[in-house]
């Protein structure tokens, strides 16, 4: 299946930092099917950024899903949805971390999201 816009099991997202411009980000349904429809349909989300050390920055939800086909490994660029505290974790750096859902890819504008400060806001929304 292409990964285009109208695809299916893609969906394009853009994570809009306040002030300092946007990344766009791509979820992709079969790396956890459930966090993503729930996701979806939970957009738009806005918050206030968190960081984890240097490997991850991440923004609350509010939105309450279980672990799903959750994993500890993750490389630069990946997104995932830490079900603890119903975030989305954009990963800046490679790294082993607590058990997360995979749900995509960052798809360009990568430093845009490394830059952002803790109390930036970023915004995710559909494209």
């Amino acid at each position: 299946m292409q990964a285009t816009g109208g695809s299916v099991s893609r969906v394009r997202l853009v994570a809009e930092v306040a002030g300092k411009g946007s990344a766009e980000c791509e979820l992709v349904r079969h790396l956890a099917p459930l966090t993503t429809s729930a996701l979806l349909k939970g957009l738009p989300v806005q918050d206030r950024v968190h960081r984890l050390e240097d490997k991850f920055v991440y923004i609350e939800t509010g939105l309450v899903i279980g672990a799903e086909k959750a994993k500890t490994q993750f490389k630069r660029g990946d997104l995932a949805f830490l079900p603890s505290n119903g975030a989305i974790c954009f990963i800046i750096k490679d790294c082993t971390t607590q058990a997360m859902n995979a749900i995509g890819k960052i798809v360009n504008n990568m430093e845009i999201v490394e830059d952002v400060q803790t109390g930036d806001v970023i915004a995710v929304k559909k494209l």
